[in-house]
């Protein structure tokens, strides 16, 4: 795979990288497919819905980045922003609730049971990597005006979308980490 043309996209995609194996290196030990609260999704069900939502967005991606690449185009010399707020922060914080996933990221009923965690954790990084391959021959002016119509997340740009992606785990590891604590 070339190197990515985008710095900012670059840099994201390792702190994904970075920050999912400082996590999955700490829970090891621990019983992955074990609920820390009967509400609470597992280590193994909250796996599975990050390498659901990483494989619809790369799908989706598969035919949004050719219709979307030509309108970039003609705006790739205007600004663009390459961050994005962490909207589940906010949302927890104005609804009093964590976000809702919708049911096409959901982890199904009885999932230790249709694959195996390491497997899992094999196909979310391979997942990734398709991902990273996918963007990498994206510029960064026009990954930045390339949108998504995603209200809750501001319509974000793509490298603001891959930042999205950094959050959305690390929220999840930060839950995990806290659910999992409460149960000590």
């Amino acid at each position: 795979m070339s190197e990515m043309k985008s710095g900012m996209m670059l840099i994201y995609f390792n702190q994904l990288s970075d920050q999912r194996e400082t996590f999955l290196s700490s829970v090891v030990e621990k019983d992955v497919w074990q609920r820390p609260l009967p509400e609470k999704w597992s280590i193994g069900e909250t796996m599975y819905h990050l390498l659901l939502l990483l494989k619809r967005f790369r799908q989706i991606n598969v035919g949004y980045l050719h219709l979307a690449k030509p309108l970039a185009h003609l705006n790739r010399q205007k600004s663009f922003k390459t961050e994005s707020e962490n909207i589940y922060e906010h949302y927890q914080q104005h609804h009093s609730r964590a976000m809702k996933a919708p049911p096409f990221i959901k982890p199904p009923s009885k999932l230790q049971e249709k694959i195996t965690y390491k497997d899992m954790i094999t196909e979310l990084n391979v997942e990734t990597r398709k991902l990273k391959s996918m963007l990498s021959n994206i510029d960064e002016n026009i990954a930045g005006h390339i949108r998504y119509p995603d209200p809750p997340a501001h319509y974000p740009n793509l490298i603001q979308a891959i930042h999205l992606l950094v959050i959305h785990e690390q929220h999840h590891f930060k839950l995990c980490e806290t659910y999992y604590k409460e149960t000590e």
